[in-house]
């Protein structure tokens, strides 16, 4: 059995199929919504921007999750990949992924559990032969030099206009004009998917938000100034550590969503490492926005802007949607610029915590305009 076709449109879900067997039956979320002969079904009635799934059962059993799309005026222009629309298909000892092409993208990179699993030209790929009862997770790797904003109207070019053209940028992460896409998805092993039993859903997600400087002591590039010396963090990726620059603790109950903030003290030392000035950032810049709520899911906006109180400098900047269902499903996607380290983690329940996005800086430089930014969306299927 194959699908061979998917369509989305705000409210419904289209797909086709072929199979030999005479009956097909399709169940969402453990009720059975098609019983029939037929080589297609469409699912009407959806929200907009919502994850769904379905378990086709023919001559064999397979799960498909797809999302509806999303008007081009209620799309969030800050996160591409916020409503990029991607479909996974399971079956037996095969996962086949295909997503929206990323404007720019020339190629992507695939990883199964962390190791390469190669390069592809569009945007899908099936991967087969796995073990049904081992754990799966596919990361999807792009870059695209950094799209000049909208002129409006201006003949003039802008100044990244000016900067790629004269550079001549390429496709080369470490450049800082290339911006770097990362979508994530967590399958778990292909046997809990090929039945039509829902999954049991989780009551509460925690999610922890952390920035924070890799290095003990990081240099002012302020040559001039008396403090020569910034204190880092001095420590690498780890999701209960005490030593950070900013956190956001994010807990969600049902339709509840709570924040709890923090922001680290900066301290300012000499050329002999002598303390001279400490301060601690006032930790407003740490907001959720827009909680809403609906049949399936509650959703929200995180949003991140904290600078050095020490020194005029740029503030650390980010932006996370996120969007929990009660089926025990997420799919969180975020932006931020490629500096400091950034680290997020999820904990369902009482379990331990999980990584959704670990973060390298790439030097505080990339805090400046016009450095590019990193884009990142990591989901799950249940």
């Amino acid at each position: 059995m194959n699908i061979t076709s998917v369509s989305q449109t705000p409210d419904s879900i289209s797909f086709t199929w072929t199979d030999p067997s005479p009956e097909k039956r399709i169940w969402k979320d453990g009720r059975e919504i098609y019983n029939g002969s037929g080589r297609e079904f469409t699912d009407t009635g959806l929200i907009p921007g919502t994850l769904y799934s379905y378990v086709i059962e023919g001559e064999e059993t397979l799960k498909i999750q797809t999302a509806t799309a999303v008007k081009r005026e209620d799309k969030n222009e800050d996160i591409p990949l916020q409503e990029l629309i991607v479909t996974t298909v399971v079956k037996d000892g095969e996962v086949a992924m295909a997503w929206e092409e990323i404007k720019g993208a020339g190629e992507y990179e695939i990883y199964r559990n962390g190791d390469y699993a190669g390069t592809v030209k569009e945007a899908g790929f099936r991967d087969q032969d796995l073990k049904n009862d081992e754990s799966y997770a596919y990361r999807i790797k792009a870059t695209r030099v950094m799209e000049p904003a909208e002129e409006d109207g201006n003949d003039e070019p802008s100044l990244i206009s000016r900067i790629i053209g004269f550079f001549k940028i390429t496709e080369n992460e470490d450049d800082a004009l290339v911006e770097t896409f990362f979508i994530d998805k967590d399958i778990g092993r292909p046997a809990q998917h090929l039945n039509y039993k829902p999954a049991d859903g989780k009551e509460k997600f925690f999610v922890r938000y952390t920035t924070f400087l890799k290095d003990k002591w990081i240099p002012n590039p302020v040559f001039l100034s008396d403090m020569r010396f910034f204190e880092g963090d001095n420590r690498g990726f780890h999701p209960r550590s005490s030593r950070y620059r900013t956190r956001a603790d994010v807990q969600i109950k049902g339709g509840s969503v709570t924040l709890s903030r923090d922001v680290g003290a900066s301290r300012g030392y000499s050329w002999n490492k002598q303390l001279i000035k400490q301060d601690r950032a006032p930790d407003e810049g740490i907001e959720i926005k827009g909680v809403q709520e609906d049949a399936e899911k509650v959703s929200f906006l995180l949003t991140h802007s904290v600078g050095n109180p020490l020194v005029p400098a740029p503030d650390i900047v980010y932006e996370v949607y996120m969007t929990f269902y009660k089926n025990g499903v997420f799919d969180v996607s975020g932006e931020h610029d490629e500096a400091p380290h950034h680290e997020v983690y999820l904990k369902q329940g009482e379990d331990s915590w999980q990584p959704l996005h670990l973060s390298k800086s790439r030097g505080l430089e990339r805090l400046a305009p016009p450095a590019a930014n990193r884009f990142w969306r990591m989901s799950n299927m249940r």
